[in-house]
C-alpha cells in the first residue's frame, strides 16, 4: 500500500511536472543604433537650405586634409599636363628671389609642358601675390597708335616714384594696327574698346578684373586703366569654344610667317581675383599657353603681345651699390632687351610694371 502510494505521487509530480508553462523568457536588449554618417561637406555647402547633420562619432581614422583654399597665396602645385613631355619640377612652385618677401615670398614660378609629343614647348609662369605687389600700365611713345592723346602723355618710362619699388617689367599688348584692341590709361582713351576684345580692368581702388568687354564695361567708370587683347584664352574657368574646336586657330595672331607655334605671353588672375598669373610660351600654341594657365589656377586670362622680339619680362635691380637701376635677370633665355630700357630709355610699346605694394 505505502509503495503504491509512493508510485501514485511520483506519476502525479511528473505528470504535473511534464504539464507545466514554462516561465517567459525576457527580450534581448535592443541593439543601439550607429547615427547615420554626416552629409559630405560638398552637399551641406551646396545650399543655405541644407540643415546641419548631427555631430561626427569620434573616430581614430585620420582625417582627410582640407582642399586648399583657390584664394590663398601661394597657389596650390599641379599635376604635369601631359605624361609623355613633362620634365622635373612641373607644377612645383619655387620662390622668385628677386620678388623679396624671404621665407614668405610674394612671387613664385614653375614652369608647364602643353604639347603632346613636343618637349621642347614649355610655357613658365608667374604668380604674383596682388596684395603685395601692385600692377601697373604705362603708355609707349608710339603704340598704342593714337590721335587723340598727346605726346607729352606718353612717356615710355617707368614714373620716377615708383623706381625704387621696381621689381619687373613685361610687355603689354598687341600693335593698334593688329585688331585696334582698346586701351585707356589716366581717363584719356588711346583706343576705344571692342566688345570682343578681353579687357584687363585696372581699378581705381586697386581691385583687376579680366574679362570680355560687355561683362566689364558697366563698370568702366570706376577704373584707372584698361588694356585689350584679342578674345579671352580663359573666360570664368573655362577655354575659349575656339581653342578647343580649332586647335591651330590663328585667332590669337601668328608668327609674320603664319606659324602659330610662337612665344606667346598672357595674364591670367585666379578665382580671388588676388593672385596674377603671367605665362610666357615658348613655341607654344594659344591652346596650350591657355591649358598651362589654367591649370596654375587661372580661372580668366587674356594673350598680351606674342612673337620674339615683343615678349619679355624682365628683373630690376642695382647689381652692386652705387651701380644705375637695370636688368638684372630675366624670365625665360634668349629675350631681347636694352639694361636700362623702361626706366632711363623710353619704350615705344606700351607695357606693364611690377612694384612693392607700400
Amino acid at each position: 500500500m505505502e509503495r503504491s502510494r509512493l508510485v501514485l505521487a511520483l506519476s502525479i509530480a511528473f505528470a504535473a511536472a511534464c504539464g507545466a508553462t514554462p516561465a517567459p523568457v525576457a527580450p534581448p536588449e535592443p541593439v543601439p543604433t550607429a547615427p547615420p554618417p554626416p552629409l559630405p561637406s560638398a552637399m551641406v555647402s551646396a545650399s543655405a537650405s541644407v540643415v546641419a547633420p548631427p555631430e561626427p562619432v569620434a573616430s581614430a581614422a585620420p582625417s582627410a586634409p582640407p582642399a586648399p583654399d583657390p584664394g590663398v597665396f601661394p597657389p596650390p602645385s599641379f599635376a604635369p599636363l601631359v605624361d609623355r613631355t613633362k620634365k622635373p619640377g612641373d607644377g612645383v612652385w619655387v620662390a622668385v628671389p628677386e620678388g623679396g618677401g624671404g621665407t614668405s615670398p610674394a612671387m613664385l614660378r614653375t614652369t608647364a609642358h602643353p604639347h603632346a609629343i613636343k618637349g621642347h614647348v614649355f610655357v613658365a609662369i608667374v604668380a604674383i601675390d596682388l596684395r603685395r605687389i601692385d600692377l601697373r600700365l604705362v603708355a609707349g611713345t608710339v603704340e598704342p597708335a593714337s590721335k587723340t592723346v598727346p605726346e607729352e602723355h606718353r612717356p615710355g618710362l617707368v614714373p620716377a616714384d615708383d623706381l625704387a619699388d621696381l621689381i619687373a617689367v613685361f610687355n603689354g599688348g598687341f600693335m593698334a594696327k593688329h585688331g585696334s584692341w582698346g586701351m585707356m590709361l589716366g581717363g584719356e582713351v588711346y583706343v576705344p574698346p571692342r566688345d570682343e576684345g578681353c579687357t584687363i580692368g585696372m581699378y581705381k581702388d586697386g581691385a583687376l578684373r579680366i574679362g570680355a568687354w560687355p561683362a566689364l564695361k558697366d563698370t568702366a567708370g570706376t577704373m584707372a586703366a584698361y588694356r585689350q587683347t584679342p578674345p579671352c584664352l580663359i573666360e570664368q574657368g573655362e577655354l575659349h569654344p575656339v581653342l578647343l574646336a580649332e586647335p591651330d586657330t590663328k585667332k590669337w595672331g601668328t608668327s609674320e610667317t603664319g606659324e602659330r607655334e610662337i612665344r606667346r605671353s598672357a595674364l591670367g588672375l585666379d578665382r580671388s581675383g588676388r593672385t596674377l598669373f603671367y605665362g610666357m610660351g615658348e613655341w607654344v600654341s594659344a591652346r596650350g599657353l591657355a591649358e598651362s594657365m589654367k591649370a596654375a589656377g587661372a580661372v580668366s586670362a587674356a594673350e598680351i603681345d606674342i612673337n620674339w622680339s615683343y615678349t619679355r619680362f624682365l628683373f630690376f635691380g642695382h647689381p652692386a651699390p652705387g651701380e644705375p637701376l637695370q636688368v638684372t635677370s630675366t624670365l625665360v633665355p634668349k629675350m631681347k632687351f636694352l639694361s636700362q630700357g623702361y626706366v632711363k630709355k623710353p619704350a615705344e610699346r606700351d607695357f606693364f610694371y611690377l612694384k612693392k605694394r607700400r
